[in-house]
């Protein structure tokens, strides 16, 4: 005897048709007669009574179909809770970063978690730029990706991919014949930029130690997006990561052009605890980051 047999006991009684029964079970009628022989010759009893057309639940029927949707009613409650359990086992993420980075870095790695993990949710929360304390972490939230390593005792930082900055244009601005952009060029230039307290723009200040004077900043936004109409806008210029240009539909409208002098690259870490006990989800994420290349330039504007 077995769940199955139970269902399929369960379903004829119910609907007294047994070719309606056959049909949701994918059997054959034949073989739910079968299945009503094998059940009453295990125990014993006469379970339906056989009339010309249709049939009648015996008293030892009545009992056993009783007993049978407990049973069924039991079996999917067991389910339901290891389903529940598996859930837990598995989880979701907690991530919290930068919105940037949110917007143009992590969905490139989202997209390869889901062909796994399509009924566990990443639920990414973003900070205001102000500096990560590890003693204001929530404790709910499981992993960190920022622009920097964050120290603090139990945690681990792992730099799992770099972006690059470089100089976004229109496509028809006067640098359209360039390949490159000299730094020596910024000093002419009033640049569209990111508020002061703005990791990418600490970045990129950083990065010029004392090559050319401070630039100046025409206008200053705290998201790439506004940053990137103000450029449409106001036919700018600004220094973006080219992640931010992604979208194919953008090509024909920005140009990106890489510094000629050096390389200013945008380190990416993933910060964790090292205490947390982390589910299969969050050990599946931290596989593809570290595993799968970020490609800071997307073919069509190589």
């Amino acid at each position: 005897m077995n769940i199955r047999a139970l269902k399929i006991f369960s379903d004829l009684v119910e609907y007294a048709n047994f070719s309606k029964t056959a049909r949701l079970n994918n059997v054959s009628q034949s073989a739910i007669s079968q299945k009503v022989r094998l059940l009453e010759e295990r125990l014993n009893v006469n379970l339906l009574e056989k009339r010309q057309k249709s049939f009648q639940l015996t008293n030892e029927g009545a009992v056993f179909y009783r007993h049978a949707k407990l049973i069924l009613s039991e079996y999917d409650a067991m389910l339901e809770n290891l389903q529940n359990y598996d859930a837990k086992t598995l989880g979701g993420i907690s991530l919290l970063t930068h919105d940037w980075i949110g917007i143009h870095i992590i969905p490139h790695y989202v997209r390869e978690y889901f062909k796994t993990f399509k009924n566990f949710a990443i639920n990414i929360y973003y900070d205001n730029y102000k500096s990560v304390q590890p003693v204001n972490l929530d404790p709910q939230v499981n992993l960190i990706i920022l622009e920097c390593p964050l120290y603090g005792e139990g945690l681990v930082s792992e730099l799992f991919t770099n972006d690059e900055l470089a100089i976004v244009c229109l496509a028809q601005s006067k640098f359209k014949n360039q390949q490159a952009f000299s730094l020596e060029h910024l000093d002419s230039q009033s640049l569209i930029g990111f508020t002061k307290n703005h990791p990418l723009r600490l970045i990129f200040e950083q990065s010029l130690e004392k090559k050319i004077h401070r630039p100046h900043y025409l206008m200053e936004f705290n998201q790439i997006e506004l940053i990137k109409q103000a450029i449409e806008m106001y036919n700018g210029i600004a220094i973006l990561p080219k992640s931010s240009i992604r979208l194919p539909q953008e090509a024909h409208l920005f140009q990106v052009l890489p510094f000629k002098d050096m390389h200013i690259t945008v380190p990416l870490y993933l910060i964790y605890r090292k205490t947390q006990k982390l589910n299969r989800s969050i050990e599946h994420f931290i596989a593809i980051l570290k595993g799968k290349t970020f490609p800071s330039t997307p073919d069509f504007i190589k």
